[in-house]
C-alpha cells in the first residue's frame, strides 16, 4: 500500500468528506488525566468491603498486582496502535484495517453498547456515594436531620434519575458550548481535585489516624445519624448476615478477587478513542497510556496500606455483609470516600474526600460521552452508519448529532440504575474486555495484513524475525484472556458462568445484532455504488 495511500489520498466517496473536521486539541498530559479517570481508579476501591464480605482470604494486595500485571501488556498494545494508527475511533479503526470492518465494527459496537449498558451506574452512584454521601457526612458530624434528609434523597429512586440526568445535560452541555477544548479545560481542574480528594488527603489522614481513634469516631458519627454503639451493632448484624473472622490467606479467593481490579486495570487505554484529537509527540501514548497505569498503581499502592491500617478485615467484613440500617446508615453501607472522612474527624475534610470522589464519577459521565461519540463519528465516517452521525459543528469541532444521541442512551441508562437491578456494578467488565481480546488479535495479525504501515512506524522493529508489535499483542491478549477467564469464573463477577450463562449469551448476542447492522449497511451501500471494504483497507483521513 502506498504512502499516499495511506494518507488519506483515496477515491472520492469512500468517506463522507475530505476531512474529518476534528481538530488535535488535547495535549498528552490531557490523555493521561483521561485515562486515569476514566478507568475508575477511586470508583474500584470504593467498596473495598466487597473483598472481605465476597472474597473472605482474599489478598488485596496480590489481587491488586496481578490485575495490574495482566493489563501492562494490553496498556502497550493500546499505545502502539494509537501511535501507528493516529485516527479517531479507536480499536475500530485498529481491528478494520487488521481484521475485517464487519469484526472491527462489531467487538467496537459490542463496547460501546456496554458502556451505554453502564452509564446510569455512575450516574446513580455520583447521587447516591457523592452527593448523597455529602449531605450524611454534614449530619453525621453536626446531628442535622435537614442534611440527613437532604443526603437520604439522593439514594431515592427519584434522587438518582433526577441528578443523573441534570449530570448528563450538563455533560452535553459542555461540548455543545465549548468542544473538545472546554472539556479538556474542566478536566485539568478536576483531576487536581480529584487526586487532592480521593488519595493525596485520605492517604495523609490515614498515616496520622490509629484504629481506636477511626472507630471512636466512627461511633460517634452514627450516634449523630441516630444509632448508638454503631460497632456493636454493625458487629451483631454482620454476624446474623454470615460474617467469619479470617482464616487466613486464601489462593481461589484472591485470584477471584481480581474482578475488582481489573475494573481499573483492564481500561485504562480509552485515550485511543480520540488518537485523531490528539497532538502527536514521541512518545504522546506511551506517556499517557502506560503512564496512566503507573499512575493508577502509584495511587493504588499508598491508598491500600493506610486505608486498611485504620479499618482492617473483620470492619471492611463487616460493613459488606451487615444491614446498614442497622448501624445508621439507612441509605446504604459508606464508601471508602465517607469512611475516611470518618476517620479524620471533621466534615469539612470529609466533604472535600467525598468531593474529590464525586467529581471523579462525574466528569466520567463527559469523557464517557466523548469516547461513544467518536467510535460512532468513524463508523459514520465510513458509511457503516448514516452520514449524519459524522456532522462536526464548524465553532467546536463536536460530533453534536453523536452527542445527543449518547445522551439518550446515557437517561435510559440512568432509568434502568434508578428503577431496577437488571445489571450489577460489575457485570459489563465481560463484553468490555472481549473487545480488548479481539483488539489484541488484531494487534497479532496487523505486521501482516499491513507490513508497510507497521514497517514505516516506530515499531516496526522485529526480534527473532518476529515483530515486536505482534509478541507485545500475543502477550496482551494472554492478559485479556485471563481477565475473561477470571469474569466466568468468579462468581461474584455477575457473569460468571456457574451463576448468570446469559450474560455471557448476551454478550455473544450483541455480536450477532452487530453483523447483521455491518451486512444490511452494507448491502445498502452496495446499492449505492459503494464497496464499503475499499474504504477499510485505508485509513481514514484527518
Amino acid at each position: 500500500m502506498s504512502s499516499e495511500s495511506m494518507s488519506g489520498g483515496s477515491a472520492p466517496g469512500l468517506f463522507t468528506r475530505k476531512a474529518t473536521g476534528l481538530v488535535r486539541e488535547a495535549r498528552t498530559v490531557d490523555a493521561l488525566f483521561y485515562n486515569v479517570m476514566w478507568a475508575s481508579v477511586a470508583l474500584s476501591f470504593s467498596f473495598a468491603w466487597l473483598f472481605y464480605a465476597f472474597y473472605p482470604g482474599a489478598n488485596l494486595v496480590v489481587s491488586f498486582l496481578i490485575a495490574a500485571a495482566m493489563g501492562i501488556p494490553g496498556a502497550f498494545l493500546y499505545a502502539m496502535l494509537s501511535q501507528i494508527m493516529p485516527r479517531t475511533g479507536g480499536d475500530y479503526v485498529f481491528n478494520s484495517r487488521s481484521l475485517s470492518p464487519s469484526i472491527g465494527f462489531a467487538a467496537n459496537f459490542s463496547f460501546c453498547f456496554w458502556l451505554a449498558i453502564i452509564y446510569g451506574l455512575y450516574t446513580t452512584y455520583m447521587a447516591s456515594y457523592g452527593f448523597g454521601a455529602m449531605g450524611r457526612m454534614i449530619a453525621g458530624f453536626t446531628g442535622s436531620q435537614t442534611w440527613l434528609s437532604i443526603g437520604d434523597w439522593f439514594s431515592t429512586e427519584s434522587g438518582l434519575f433526577i441528578t443523573g440526568t441534570v449530570a448528563l445535560l450538563l455533560s452535553a452541555a459542555i461540548f455543545v458550548v465549548g468542544g473538545l477544548r472546554l472539556f479538556l479545560r474542566l478536566q485539568v481542574v478536576v483531576f487536581a481535585l480529584y487526586a487532592l480528594g480521593t488519595f493525596l488527603i485520605p492517604v495523609i489522614v490515614g498515616l496520622v489516624q490509629t484504629k481506636a481513634g477511626f472507630l471512636a469516631n466512627f461511633n460517634e458519627y452514627a450516634a449523630n445519624l441516630g444509632v448508638n454503639n454503631a460497632t456493636v451493632k454493625l458487629a451483631a448484624s454482620g454476624a446474623e448476615g454470615g460474617f467469619v473472622p479470617s482464616s487466613g490467606f486464601d489462593t481461589t479467593m484472591t485470584l477471584k478477587s481480581v474482578t475488582v481490579f481489573w475494573y481499573i486495570f483492564g481500561f485504562l487505554y480509552a485515550s485511543n478513542y480520540f488518537a485523531g484529537e490528539i497532538r502527536m509527540r514521541k512518545g504522546t501514548h506511551l506517556l499517557s497510556i502506560p503512564g496512566a497505569l503507573l499512575v493508577a498503581v502509584v495511587f493504588i499502592g499508598a491508598l491500600l496500606p493506610v486505608y486498611l491500617g485504620i479499618t482492617g478485615y473483620d470492619f471492611n467484613s463487616l460493613l459488606g455483609l451487615a444491614d446498614p440500617a442497622a448501624y445508621g446508615f439507612a441509605a446504604g453501607a459508606p464508601a471508602y470516600p465517607e469512611v475516611m472522612g470518618i476517620a479524620s474527624g471533621s466534615w469539612v475534610v470529609g466533604l472535600v474526600i467525598i468531593g474529590g470522589f464525586t467529581l471523579g464519577l462525574l466528569v466520567w459521565l463527559p469523557q464517557t460521552m466523548l469516547l461513544i461519540s467518536r467510535a460512532m463519528f468513524a463508523w459514520s465516517f465510513d458509511r457503516i452508519m448514516p452520514e449524519r452521525l459524522s456532522y462536526v459543528d464548524p465553532r467546536t469541532h463536536a460530533p453534536v448529532v453523536s452527542i445527543a444521541i449518547v445522551t439518550v442512551l446515557g437517561i435510559a441508562s440512568t432509568a434502568i440504575y434508578a428503577f431496577t437491578d437488571w445489571f450489577t456494578t460489575l457485570a459489563v467488565l465481560l463484553g468490555l474486555t472481549i473487545t480488548l481480546a479481539i483488539t489484541a488479535i488484531g494487534g497479532i495479525v496487523l505486521p501482516f495484513r499491513q507490513k508497510a504501515m507497521v514497517d514505516n512506524s516506530p515499531y516496526g522493529k522485529r526480534i527473532a524475525g518476529i515483530p515486536l508489535l505482534s509478541i507485545v499483542a500475543f502477550f496482551a491478549l494472554i492478559g485479556f484472556g485471563c481477565g475473561i477467564g477470571v469474569l466466568l469464573w468468579d462468581e461474584s463477577s455477575g457473569a460468571s458462568l456457574s451463576l448468570n450463562p446469559g450474560k455471557l449469551w448476551l454478550a455473544l448476542g450483541v455480536y450477532v445484532v452487530a453483523f447483521i447492522i455491518y451486512g444490511v449497511s452494507s448491502a445498502v451501500r452496495r446499492s449505492q455504488g459503494i464497496d464499503l471494504k475499499l474504504a477499510h483497507r485505508e485509513l481514514p483521513p484527518e
